[in-house]
């Protein structure tokens, strides 16, 4: 399975909207929001392959979920710099 941006996920019970797709030492990791009507929270997940059945988890590693938090907001910048401008 190949995620992109914009995909419908099932994560944690329920539907999640693919916001961007990273890459870091050989893993992939996932930017979500809440799809729902009324939910307004936001994961990052690893994506496992566990033989042939993907898994989503949360990074426990704190230096990696720094690493991948951090290249978030700089691929974003430009959003985030309009969003408080």
């Amino acid at each position: 399975m190949i995620i992109k941006k914009n995909n419908i996920i099932k994560f944690n019970n329920g539907d999640y909207l693919v916001i961007d797709v990273l890459r870091y030492k050989n893993n992939t990791y996932l930017y979500l929001i809440n799809n729902d009507e009324f939910e307004n929270d936001v994961s990052v997940v690893r994506v496992d392959n566990d033989g042939g059945i993907i898994k989503y988890s949360y990074i426990d590693d704190e230096d990696e979920f720094n690493y991948i938090i951090n290249k978030i907001f700089l691929e974003h910048k430009v959003e985030i710099n309009e969003l408080f401008d």
